[in-house]
């Protein structure tokens, strides 16, 4: 039966992943145990379990939303009690740890979660703990130097972390979707707090340095990326994959726009 055209034409990530995990001579067949480190509402999760995968989702949030009361066996939460804001607590530890045996997944992933971890040497290590041997990952987040930082829509908000950096875009009324109304002064105030408690930009370069702990294959794939899940190269992709050009454009990409990182243990 033929497609709708605007089925055919939206984005899917597990598309997008098993394309990617191919050019790096990978592969996920039905029996590929899945992990969403930081699945948010499960959206992924149910994409992939969709897509007839053996799929679970991990977060320290309890936000999953289930589609029945049996699904809560796919998903494995740090806190259980009530959801929480990141500047309503003191990191502790003990909520990194994935609630998942050693060696329990061929395939993990992330999807704009890593620049809000707290703690990436846990976080890696954990992942490489319950990675089974040969196991691979693909972790997409924003770069510490992007020029507008997504979540609070401040310009370069993920290094300029002042309260005055703050309070300057929200006089220029520089809001987010959840920040309209809001008066200049507490704007800055939330903001401010958000970026202190609720994201930590390292650099591409201590990122991969802290992965290699864990990791025999650390590897920047932004090219595999930006073609996208049906393989369409875009400029930025043209530009990634150009010979001479590629090393310069792909660095440039890591710290500017996009962190795609692809491991192997």
């Amino acid at each position: 039966m033929e497609q709708p055209a605007d089925s055919i034409e939206q984005f899917s990530l597990v598309r997008q992943h098993r394309r990617m995990l191919a050019q790096m001579n990978c592969y996920l067949t039905s029996e590929s145990s899945i992990l969403d480190f930081g699945c948010g509402d499960g959206k992924y999760v149910y994409e992939y379990r969709d897509a007839g995968f053996k799929a679970h989702g991990f977060d320290i949030r309890p936000v999953p939303g289930y589609r029945s009361p049996g699904d809560e066996q796919y998903f494995r939460l740090a806190l259980t009690k009530e959801s929480v804001s990141p500047t309503d607590f003191t990191l502790d530890q003990a909520w990194y740890r994935i609630p998942f045996e050693d060696n329990s997944f061929d395939f993990i992933f992330s999807s704009e979660t890593m620049e809000h971890v707290q703690d990436h040497d846990l976080a890696f290590r954990e992942i490489a703990r319950v990675m089974k041997g040969g196991g691979v990952a693909i972790h997409t987040f924003p770069a510490r130097y992007i020029p507008i930082e997504p979540h609070t829509l401040v310009p370069l908000g993920s290094v300029v972390q002042s309260y005055s950096w703050f309070l300057f875009w929200a006089l220029l009324g520089i809001r987010n979707q959840y920040q309209q109304g809001m008066g200049p002064v507490q704007c800055a105030k939330v903001n401010f707090d958000y970026a202190r408690a609720g994201t930590k930009y390292l650099k591409a370069g201590a990122l991969q340095a802290i992965c290699r702990r864990y990791f025999r294959q650390v590897v920047l794939v932004p090219h595999l990326w930006e073609l996208g899940d049906r393989g369409r190269c875009t400029f930025k992709g043209a530009l990634l994959c150009t010979p001479v050009l590629d090393r310069f454009v792909r660095a440039i990409y890591s710290r500017t726009i996009r962190v795609v990182l692809f491991l192997r243990k």
